[in-house]
C-alpha cells in the first residue's frame, strides 16, 4: 500500500483555500495599473481624472484602490457574476472604511451597465476577449464610448507574441503576501496553462492552477474562453466605435538578464517576441 502523502491534521480539515486571494497575489497589480492610467491621462490631456469605470471588476481590486487614492476619487466597479462582488462586499469594502462609500458594485453587463458617465474606462487583464465576434467587440467598445465624458479615455491591455498561439504551461512562485482584509496569504506556485489553441478562429482556452505549501492543488481555479484578439485588431474597432485616436504602450524588455523591463512605452514598431504585453488607449 503506497504511504499518504497528505500532510497530518489531526483529524481537523484543511480551511478550503481562497481562490480570489490567490488570483490577486498570482496576478493582479492594480497600484502599477493605476500609476499608468493617470500618467497617460494626464499626458493626453494635461490634467488628473476623478470618475473610473472597471469593467469585468471581478473583486474589483483597481476600483478600490483608486477610491483609496483620494477624497474625490469615485469608482464604479461592474461585473456580471455576483460570486466576486459578494466578495469584494464581505472582505475588502469593510477594509476602506470611509473610502467604500466612493464605490459602488454593480451587478450587470457592461454594455449596459447604468452607471454614470466617467472620466476613464478600464478593462483589464484581457477581461474583453470574451467577445468571440467582432460586432459584439464594436458593441462593447461603442458603449465604453457613450459612458465617457467629454475628454474621457478607454483603456485595455493585450498580449501576443510566438507563445501566445500555442498550448503551454508557465509555473511562478508567488512570495507570501496579503490579503484584502489584512490576513496573511502563504507563498505558493501560480500555474497559467494554455490548453487549447484555434489559428482559424483565435480561439485560446485558458486555466489557472494553484499548488499551495501544503501539497494541495487547485487545479482549474479559473477557466477562460477567450478569442486572441490582435493589436491591429482592437485599434481597428475602437475606431469604428466612434473613438479619435488610439495608442500602444508595450512593455520592455531587459536583454541583459532576459526579463521584462517593467516600464511601458509607446510604440509605433517592434520586433515580435515570444511574449509581450501591451496596453491600447483610446481617446475619445
Amino acid at each position: 500500500m503506497r504511504r499518504s502523502r497528505r500532510p497530518r491534521t489531526g483529524g481537523a480539515a484543511l480551511p478550503r483555500p481562497d481562490k480570489y486571494e490567490l488570483y490577486e497575489a498570482a496576478v493582479q497589480g492594480v497600484e502599477y495599473d493605476l500609476d499608468f492610467v493617470g500618467r497617460t491621462y494626464r499626458t493626453h490631456r494635461g490634467r488628473p481624472f476623478t470618475l473610473l469605470r472597471e469593467d469585468f471588476c471581478g473583486t474589483a481590486a483597481l476600483a478600490c484602490a483608486w477610491a483609496r487614492r483620494g477624497r474625490a476619487h469615485r469608482a464604479w466597479a461592474v461585473d456580471l457574476d455576483p460570486e466576486p462582488l459578494a466578495w469584494c462586499r464581505a472582505r475588502r469594502l469593510p477594509w476602506l472604511r470611509a473610502a467604500a462609500e466612493r464605490v459602488t458594485l454593480v451587478r450587470g453587463d457592461v454594455r449596459r451597465p447604468g452607471t454614470p458617465k466617467v472620466d476613464v474606462v478600464v478593462a483589464f487583464n484581457f477581461s474583453y476577449w470574451v467577445f468571440h465576434a467582432r460586432a459584439d467587440l464594436v458593441g462593447y467598445f461603442r458603449s465604453v464610448r457613450r459612458a465617457l465624458r467629454p475628454g474621457g479615455m478607454f483603456f485595455v491591455n493585450a498580449f501576443g507574441g510566438h507563445e501566445s498561439m500555442r498550448t503551454l504551461t508557465e509555473r511562478s512562485r508567488i512570495p507570501a503576501g496579503t490579503a484584502a482584509d489584512g490576513e496573511p496569504v502563504p507563498a505558493f506556485t501560480y500555474e497559467w496553462q494554455q490548453a487549447a489553441f484555434n489559428p482559424l478562429d483565435h480561439r485560446l482556452r485558458c486555466h489557472m492552477h494553484f499548488r499551495l505549501g501544503d501539497g494541495r492543488w487547485m487545479r482549474r481555479a479559473f477557466t477562460y474562453d477567450w478569442r486572441l484578439w490582435t493589436v491591429p485588431e482592437v485599434r481597428d474597432a475602437m475606431l469604428d466605435a466612434g473613438f479619435r485616436a488610439t495608442h500602444v504602450y508595450v512593455e520592455d524588455w531587459d536583454e541583459e538578464r532576459q526579463r521584462p523591463g517593467y516600464a511601458f512605452r509607446r510604440r509605433t514598431r517592434m520586433e515580435n517576441m515570444e511574449c509581450w504585453l501591451a496596453y491600447v488607449a483610446a481617446l475619445a
